[in-house]
């Protein structure tokens, strides 16, 4: 195996949330008067807690109530991306470890990764509520890392987004970005591939490579 330890961030890598996600906070921006874009959403909001009220939302408590009302039924219910259950059950089948990193609450996703066959693949499953810092801290992960006994060098980091890679980079280990043609419709395509990701994917059979 070229790593031993594969992190994935879950909305919009592992999981097709984004579409959801997007026209959530569109839908709930607009109940408060606000106009966002996808490119807004994809810069400003998405995996960052703060980015309502810098856009202009007051209670941003109330915000994430009403957007959870919005979305938590089509979360529970969300699939895979293609290739991912595949990837995961050979990554296990080799050895290897396997952590969720997400900026989002757990109980968003919890139900999810039940339905999908993911809970018992999983190794290490953290929240928004199991650290300090989201993404692009690091701590998220290197606290996974921590639980797994893992090595940074051992290591690759998996997301959808600049978070991610920035996480990855500034704990030391490869990153992966996950970029299937139809994310050009969340994701400015030359900023994605400026963050200069360690592989760009737009398919998660890509990267049995790996394993």
């Amino acid at each position: 195996m070229k790593y031993k330890y594969f992190l994935f961030d879950w909305d919009g890598s592992l999981a097709d949330t984004l579409p959801i996600w997007f026209a959530g906070f569109i839908k709930i921006f607009a109940n408060h008067g606000i106009v966002v874009t996808n490119e807004t959403i994809g810069t400003e909001v998405i995996g960052d807690w703060g980015g309502p009220e810098r856009l202009g939302i007051s209670d941003r408590e109330k915000f994430f109530v009403e957007l959870e009302t919005e979305v938590l039924d089509k979360l529970n219910s969300v699939k895979l991306n293609p290739g991912v259950f595949e990837l995961l059950n050979q990554i296990k089948k080799n050895g290897g470890k396997i952590g969720v990193v997400t900026a989002s609450r757990k109980k968003w996703v919890k139900e999810a990764l039940r339905a999908n066959g993911l809970r018992d693949m999983v190794d290490v499953f953290l929240g928004k509520e199991d650290v300090e810092y989201v993404k692009p801290d690091p701590e998220g992960i290197l606290k996974a890392l921590r639980l797994m006994r893992g090595k940074s060098e051992m290591a690759i980091m998996v997301g959808d987004n600049e978070k991610d890679v920035v996480a990855g980079r500034r704990a030391g280990v490869d990153t992966g970005l996950y970029f299937p043609k139809r994310y050009k419709e969340f994701y400015d395509e030359r900023k994605q591939m400026n963050l200069r990701a360690t592989y760009v994917i737009e398919d998660f059979y890509e990267m049995e490579k790996f394993v």
